[in-house]
């Protein structure tokens, strides 16, 4: 198969953190159904301990025999763990946003070849072999062509004139890989 094509691309802010949403559910996504999210084990900790001292405090449970001030002085690390935990990974979320008109967000030439792919923008040219493409995903209508395990190629949905555009590009990058 000797066919090339060429996209001319515009990555934006939006089509980064959509990828970067994207990359965090994959690679946090359970591997097995052993598997608790961090907020969803402390919640259940949190609910096992707040059974527990219900249940051993007195012998009748009625929510008014329920010690508060108790119940309180156990919620609040809980509390402060997941408000530490939310902010900080906002934070990082938010600095780890790529600068403006840079390496992956900006315009951007990307050319399919027989040998590769070329991507072309105004800090440089990057070819990547067809071998180093390890698969292709779409996520809210962006393609990911990943060539490695965190390293994707975007390709915007606003690249794409049609539905059948979209698919044409993805044949021909399946019929490499």
């Amino acid at each position: 198969m000797d066919m090339t094509m060429l996209k001319s691309i515009t990555v934006t802010k939006k089509n980064y953190t959509d990828y970067a949403d994207f990359i965090i559910k994959k690679l946090c996504a359970p591997k097995d159904n052993k598997g608790l999210g961090f907020i969803k084990n402390v919640i259940a900790w949190f609910v096992l301990t707040v059974v527990f001292m219900t249940f051993f405090q007195v012998e009748s449970i009625r929510l008014s025999d329920f010690h508060w001030p108790s119940g309180l002085i156990v919620a609040v690390p809980f509390l402060i763990l997941i408000i530490v935990f939310l902010y900080n990974n906002h934070k990082l979320k938010k600095q780890s946003i790529p600068n403006e008109n840079g390496v992956m967000i900006g315009n951007k030439t990307i050319e399919f070849q027989a040998d590769g792919i070329c991507e072309t923008n105004h800090l440089g040219r990057y070819f990547y072999k067809w071998q180093a493409v390890e698969s292709i995903e779409e996520n809210k209508g962006d393609l990911y062509i990943f060539v490695d395990k965190l390293l994707a190629l975007i390709i915007p949905a606003s690249a794409f004139t049609s539905e059948a555009e979209k698919e044409e590009l993805k044949a021909l990058i399946k019929a490499y890989i």
